[in-house]
């Protein structure tokens, strides 16, 4: 099941830089969102056999932190707060809202996806 995850995570995230360089940005970041969101289940499935199912990607942050005392996560955490949260949001909005995102903040938001990742290990 783990590598399921990180597979899947693996496979959002090139998604995401594909449908960025399309133009099209909405998916792009729903993309994003999946991935950290896989991610950081895959890693917490590693370190404790489980993981909580919510979408919730800061309260799967934060449980990885708690476990792992990681402090390059938690200053991603305390210092991207508001790119988390509009990461987190696009699960919904995304699909759902009226809502566009803009090619910057999507390249923004790659960014700290990728640096989570290679903090994680994932990529």
């Amino acid at each position: 099941m783990a590598e399921y995850l990180k597979e899947n995570a693996i496979d959002f995230f090139n998604n995401a830089k594909d449908n960025l360089s399309k133009g099209k940005y909405n998916l792009a970041m729903f993309s994003l969102e999946q991935a950290l969101q896989l991610s950081l289940k895959y890693t917490l499935y590693q370190l404790t056999g489980s993981f909580e199912k919510t979408h919730d990607v800061k309260r799967l942050m934060k449980q990885v932190i708690e476990i792992t005392k990681n402090k390059e996560l938690e200053r991603i955490m305390n210092e991207q707060d508001v790119l988390l949260d509009l990461i987190e949001q696009s699960y919904i909005t995304a699909r759902y809202l009226p809502y566009k995102y803009e090619e910057n903040t999507v390249e923004k938001a790659l960014k700290v996806v990728e640096e989570i990742l290679h903090v994680l290990g994932i990529i």
